[in-house]
């Protein structure tokens, strides 16, 4: 009876360790997807589709509250970003981290280095967090704030 307990309490936590990684690396994936559609034009409306109608995106200059939002904000920096290379990625439950460079066509700020956090819910990116040295960008975002 003992040896039964201890089978059965050995695969249910098994079970659930087995779920929850990969729940964490369907995360990942999502969260990969959602990042290549900034390589490629023609992916950017699959990436864009991850996102959560309320969608939270905060960086160091905004803070947005929509996915309407984040797509008009995400037009006017397509016409400046060039591309993004993913460097690490890790997860822990609903939240994945990522470290990756992203590349502009402006001069001086070709290359940055950026780490943003995604939080997901059902398949769904809900909120993230982007970190990276704003000091420069500002009078990029000024520039697009008043066109």
């Amino acid at each position: 009876m003992k040896l039964t307990k201890f089978l059965i309490i050995m695969a249910i936590t098994l079970f659930s360790s087995i779920t929850y990684s990969q729940n964490e690396v369907s995360n990942q994936n999502i969260v990969k997807k959602f990042l290549d559609g900034f390589n490629n034009p023609e992916k950017i409306q699959e990436s864009l589709d991850l996102l959560s109608d309320d969608y939270i995106f905060k960086n160091p200059k905004v803070e947005l509250h929509s996915k309407t939002d984040f797509i008009s904000l995400a037009k006017k920096m397509g016409t400046v970003i060039t591309g993004l290379e993913l460097m690490n990625v890790s997860s822990k439950g609903d939240w994945v981290a990522t470290f990756y460079v992203f590349k502009s066509k402006i001069p001086g700020l070709e290359s940055n280095i950026a780490s943003e956090w995604f939080r997901l819910d059902n398949g769904l990116i809900k909120e993230s967090h982007l970190v990276y040295d704003a000091s420069e960008w500002r009078k990029v975002y000024e520039k697009t704030e008043n066109q």
